[in-house]
């Protein structure tokens, strides 16, 4: 039986000009996830990131952590496949002009400045609300992959993962927190996409879900644990 653990990033640098980049705060979590694999002498056979530089400098900090502890650690395969769908790509281009338009929208920008403290949750109840509109294919921009590829994309890269695990290895896979909700649901056999893509607000960084493959055959383990952060280093984002 072989094991493949799905590592979210640690947090990137939201509300920056650059979110693909990991701040401060995700820098220490992806160090403490690292330290807590060592402690637990978990040793990997393969290890797979996308081509996401949240995604890489995560796996980096980890491997940082295992040369340390004189654990071996493989070089990271780079699969396309494990990137994070671009709907806050979609969004940067059509949330403005949806903004003059929605009452929706306009409303949570009323809420937003009548109460500043409150941005952020008034910043993801409009993310999701667009997220929604995207998954079912009410929005497309031009140069965006949508979300049914994005969903194809991430199966055919968990079926590459598992195609190329051999029996007993224990796999580590560097990804994004939508990704992990597209390959999870897959397994359970989830069908409803708006339950797919909300999955993805449950998955903290550096969070950890678990398969079983045996007999060609995918199980869920265990979903979204963090054994290594605790209090206000626990983040979504």
């Amino acid at each position: 039986m072989s094991k493949i653990y799905l590592f979210r990033h640690a947090q990137a640098s939201i509300g920056s000009s650059n979110y693909d980049v990991l701040s401060p705060k995700g820098e220490v979590q992806a160090t403490e996830l690292g330290k807590y694999l060592c402690e637990k002498k978990i040793v990997f056979d393969k290890i797979y990131t996308g081509d996401l530089r949240r995604q890489q400098h995560t796996a980096e900090l980890v491997s940082e952590e295992y040369n340390k502890s004189g654990i071996s650690i493989p070089n990271p395969i780079v699969l396309k496949d494990l990137n994070e769908h671009q709907a806050p790509d979609a969004m940067k281009s059509e949330l403005p002009k949806m903004m003059l338009t929605d009452p929706y929208l306009k409303d949570l920008q009323v809420q937003n400045e009548s109460n500043p403290k409150n941005k952020h949750s008034y910043m993801m109840l409009g993310f999701k609300y667009f997220l929604h509109k995207w998954v079912e294919n009410e929005i497309s921009v031009a140069g965006v992959i949508p979300w049914k590829e994005f969903r194809i994309n991430s199966v055919n890269g968990l079926n590459s993962i598992l195609k190329n695990t051999e029996k007993g290895e224990t796999i580590g896979v560097f990804t994004s927190g939508g990704t992990i909700s597209s390959m999870v649901s897959e397994v359970l056999k989830i069908t409803n996409e708006i339950t797919v893509a909300d999955l993805n607000f449950s998955v903290r960084n550096t969070s950890f879900s678990s398969l079983l493959f045996s007999n060609n055959e995918t199980s869920l383990l265990s979903f979204n644990e963090l054994p290594h952060l605790e209090g206000k280093m626990i983040t979504f984002v």
